[in-house]
């Protein structure tokens, strides 16, 4: 150590433009690993259901004015209930369920805002969350059909529909009813006295999911839908086939899915409905890799380019070092280790920099999620201390992958410099 440390002064005016890049590549490091390594986790979040085998189909229907419209058809009900019957009947299918306007994957969504228990009241912390509404059709499979988990982990045992109940996600229901059972209480306050009020029973807990890629870990709680609001039907597949050849050969026999004035359009992939719906994050997410990856390359190159310069100067040492017995792998460790050592320095001044700014100017970077979301269902990045850990560590390894990659090439070039040239050179 006390060789590198003597040999990086020795070379200081070369070495001080590398170590200002380093401190510098440090800090805007820090402003844009941070927001993505959080997105990435974000986005990588479990669903919480079968997306994998799960098919969306449309429906339509027939106007007036259309050739063909059934003037005595049946009820849209009794059409939607059908249509879904001739799905299950299909080959290659396990189940299929009604799918409403406020579903996964979906444009469309509808939040309630909901108050935490009191025990978890904290000063200068909101106590409430975001509620997203999702609709569902009772007693049509729908929880099975999704892969649904019950709170417990196991295949959830959908109970029988009450009238304006509710089935929520565990996390709502520890939020709301800490350590206690949820079944029977209402979701929503409940004043017997007003007539205009209603109850809101809560029937059921099943596991976390997510409501559309990239969201954050919001609550859901599932609301019973009639089988006429429906918008179409989620078809789970059997395992082992394919969910886009079963979708080619659904869409060459949409003309037979008819039942009264209603039938079945384009049929979509949930897979594929998560991937566009997040279309807008991924795009995000792929500039600030990109960025990322253009400061890589500059400490890459920098690294390299500097004990480039010092090729030259540094053969006639390493001659030397070899004529006094050093061995090859000695005198490439030096030059490495001395990028190494650079590295670690500027590492620390712009990090240490970039965090006297967060404190300072107040802010904490990557805007947290809800203080109840973050004491329910907790991640890495929620903690100001345990996120400026992971990201300063995650600087510190690429920083050092780059300087070893970088500093090798001349240092290989160095070390196997023959001693009896070098000095004859001097």
């Amino acid at each position: 150590m006390r060789l590198i440390l003597k040999s990086i002064f020795s070379h200081l005016s070369v070495n001080m433009p590398l170590l200002i890049e380093i401190v510098a590549v440090t800090i805007i490091g820090w402003i844009v690993i941070e927001p993505v390594a959080v997105k990435t986790s974000v986005a990588s979040l479990p669903a919480g259901y079968d997306h994998e085998r799960l098919v969306l189909v449309h429906l339509s229907s027939m106007g007036k004015d259309a050739e063909g419209y059934d003037t005595a058809s049946i009820s849209t009900a009794d059409a939607y209930r059908r249509l879904l019957d001739m799905l299950r009947q299909r080959d290659g299918v396990e189940t299929a369920t009604y799918v409403g306007y406020q579903s996964f994957e979906s444009d469309t969504k509808a939040t309630s805002y909901l108050d935490a228990d009191s025990s978890f009241r904290k000063d200068g912390e909101e106590l409430g969350t975001g509620v997203i509404i999702t609709m569902y059709v009772p007693e049509s499979d729908f929880f099975s059909t999704f892969g649904i988990q019950g709170a417990d982990g196991k295949p959830f045992d959908e109970p029988r529909y009450a009238e304006h109940s509710y089935i929520v996600t565990k996390t709502l229901a520890e939020m709301m009813f800490p350590g206690g059972n949820p079944i029977g209480k209402n979701l929503y306050p409940y004043d017997e006295s007003d007539e205009d009020d209603r109850p809101s029973p809560i029937v059921g807990v099943i596991d976390d999911v997510i409501y559309n890629k990239g969201d954050d870990r919001a609550p859901i709680a599932f609301r019973a839908l009639g089988p006429e609001g429906a918008l179409g039907f989620a078809v789970r597949l059997k395992e082992g086939v394919s969910a886009r050849d079963f979708t080619d050969r659904l869409t060459a026999d949409l003309s037979k899915y008819r039942s009264g004035n209603f039938y079945l359009t384009h049929p979509e992939l949930y897979s594929d409905m998560r991937e566009e719906i997040f279309s807008e994050g991924r795009r995000e997410l792929l500039k600030g890799w990109l960025m990322v990856l253009f400061f890589m390359v500059n400490v890459l190159f920098g690294v390299a380019g500097t004990f480039y310069v010092q090729t030259r100067r540094r053969i006639s040492d390493a001659g030397v070092m070899r004529a006094f017995g050093a061995t090859r792998r000695r005198v490439e460790g030096g030059i490495v280790g001395e990028a190494c050592v650079i590295t670690i320095v500027a590492w620390g001044i712009g990090c240490l920099l970039y965090l006297c700014y967060l404190h300072f100017s107040g802010d904490s970077g990557t805007e947290p999620a809800q203080y109840i979301i973050r004491v329910l269902r907790p991640m890495w990045h929620d903690t100001a201390s345990v996120r400026n850990t992971v990201i300063t560590g995650i600087l510190l390894l690429v920083l050092l992958e780059l300087a070893v990659a970088g500093s090798w090439l001349p240092a290989r070039k160095v070390g196997r410099v023959n001693p009896i040239d070098a000095l004859r050179d001097e």
